[in-house]
Order: C-alpha cells, then structure tokens, then sequence
C-alpha cells in the first residue's frame, strides 16, 4: 500500500479516485419500482437503542440511520444542489447516514458513517456500489475526518486527525485480486434487498472486504481489504419494539467477528436488529419517512419523540 503523506500527493490520489473507472458497456439502473420508492422527496429515518464498545466496555448508545436519494457530481463526489452540474456528470446515490451517540465516562462521542451507493452511470459496476464513504468522529479529546474514493487502481484513504499518529495521511490501496469486494460499512443497505436478491439462503460467500471505518479506528490499525464470509441463512421471526415480525437472518464473518443481522421479510425491509459477537447489539424503536431537513425549529422537536429518542427531548 503506498503511502503518501503531503496534501500535494493527497490531491493526486483523489483526482486519480474520481477518474472514469466503469465499463460503459454494461450499465447499472434501479428498478422503476425502486425510483417511485426512494424518489418520492421523502428521506427513511429509522432509530434504534444500541450497546456499543468502546475501551473495552459497553455502553448504552442510540442511533439512527437516515436513508435518502440524492445525486452527487462524477468528478468531485460532491452533492449536486444546483444546474451547475451537467446531467452526464451527474451519478444517482442511495446515501446512508449512519448516526451513533454514546457517553464514556464524562464524554461523549458522535460518530456518523457516511455511505453513497451508486446507482447508475460514471463508476457504478453493481447495483448500490458506493460512490464514497465517509466517516467523522467527534470526542472530547478532537476530530477524526475518515473517507474512502474508489478509483481506476484501488482505494484512495484520506485521513484528517486531531491526533500525531494520524495527522493528514493520503494512502492508495490497490484492489483485491478479481476485483469484486464489499465494504463493512455498506451491509445495512445490501442486507435489505431494496432492489431485489443479493443472495440465495443457506448458501455462504466468501467476500473481499472493507472493514468498517469505526471499526478500523478502534483497532488503530491501517485500512486494508479483509476476508469474510457473507450468508443469508433465511426466514425467521423477530420481536422489536413489542411486536413480532417476520424476518430475513443474515451472517457476516470477517476479523474474528460475527455479524448477525435481522432484516423485515415485508417491504420496505427494515434492518430490525443486529448483533455480533463482542456482544454488541441494536434494536428498532421506530422508523418513519419525513422531510428532516425542512424540521429544524424547536416546535419539531416532538418529531424526535416519535423517534424514540432521549437527547433534546424535554420530560
């Protein structure tokens, strides 16, 4: 993995990340009934009462996963909000901001991953390839700045930290042998099926993968491309927030650690749950479809009640 460390060398990898790097020959294209789904101008907000580790213990957290079509510019992987962007420079993404909070002793951390899964056109090989992934943690000790560009070679890793060990650091990582890999960061959206089939049950496939950002992080280890063994064991029943409801179990193995993940059978197929080994674990409290970002007042704050959740919420 080469490793480049000035913030000329950190431009040169990103120009060569978001460089054309797709066969047009065999183009990528969602499904009307995924467009008349995702394309309604309402964004997914799904919460959940999590137990996550940090410094060897668990901690009672919550979080929520926001789901919402947007489109970003080919060549800067920027969100297009404007006619400046020419239709062909244009790639459709299902984004995934992927929010968790948790206390440790006196502090706190808000962390958020950052998933872009493409859609179609410039880069997007398979259906919910992601475009980027970004992630961001924020303690009370400084800033970690994490994100990952596929390009035409491998990998490019950007890495902005408050701390000496990390500092800015720009790395390439060349892609696995055969090509064909997955990111860690990515199963809370291939797992729901929102476009049909990824798997058949009951048979496991060996995966090249990246590890999850967070994970990367707390293991202080530089991102490399790890084995795992993805399987969709099949139906199952799940209780959530008091009620039962049938559900796809799913298995991730990769690192030492399994993944199970406990997905809605009925549309729009929820992730109801998860757990792994280490002994985290999560739940559904509530999911709902909403404009957010248009509920920023403090008379919407009852929106967070329906959510379920704590922070912000008056008694």
């Amino acid at each position: 993995m080469a490793n480049l460390s000035t913030t000329s060398a950190s431009r040169l990898l990103l120009a060569l990340a978001i460089a054309a790097s797709a066969d047009p020959k065999t183009p990528v294209a969602p499904s009307p009934a995924f467009l008349k789904y995702w394309k309604s101008g309402l964004a997914e907000l799904t919460s959940y009462n999590i137990t996550a580790e940090r410094y060897g213990e668990m901690r009672k957290a919550q979080g929520v996963m926001v789901f919402v079509y947007e489109e970003i510019n080919a060549d800067t992987r920027i969100k297009v909000e404007s006619d400046k962007t020419p239709p062909a420079k244009r790639i459709p993404v299902l984004k995934l901001n992927n929010v968790l909070k948790f206390t440790t002793g006196v502090y706190d951390y808000s962390l958020m991953t950052s998933v872009f899964a493409g859609l179609g056109g410039t880069g997007v090989q398979r259906p919910l390839q992601p475009q980027k992934i970004s992630f961001t943690s924020q303690e009370w000790c400084g800033n970690v700045f994490h994100q990952l560009v596929p390009g035409p070679k491998g990998l490019v890793s950007q890495i902005h930290s408050y701390f000496e060990a990390e500092g800015d650091l720009a790395t390439l990582l060349p892609y696995p042998k055969g090509g064909l890999f997955f990111y860690e960061d990515e199963m809370p959206i291939l797992v729901r099926e929102l476009d049909g089939p990824l798997l058949q049950a009951g048979t496991p496939v060996k995966v090249n993968l990246v590890p999850g950002l967070w994970e990367r992080r707390k293991r202080h280890v530089p991102i490399a491309f790890s084995e795992g063994v993805m399987t969709k064991v099949g139906p199952e029943k799940v209780k959530v927030a008091g009620s039962e409801k049938e559900a796809v179990k799913w298995t991730l193995e990769t690192m030492g650690i399994t993944t199970t993940y406990h997905v809605e059978a009925a549309q729009p197929h929820h992730l109801l749950a998860w757990e792994n080994s280490k002994g985290e674990k999560a739940e559904m409290i509530a999911s709902l479809r909403d404009t957010y970002w248009e509920h920023n007042h403090n008379v919407d704050a009852p929106l967070r009640k329906k959510l379920g959740l704590t922070f912000g919420v008056d008694e």
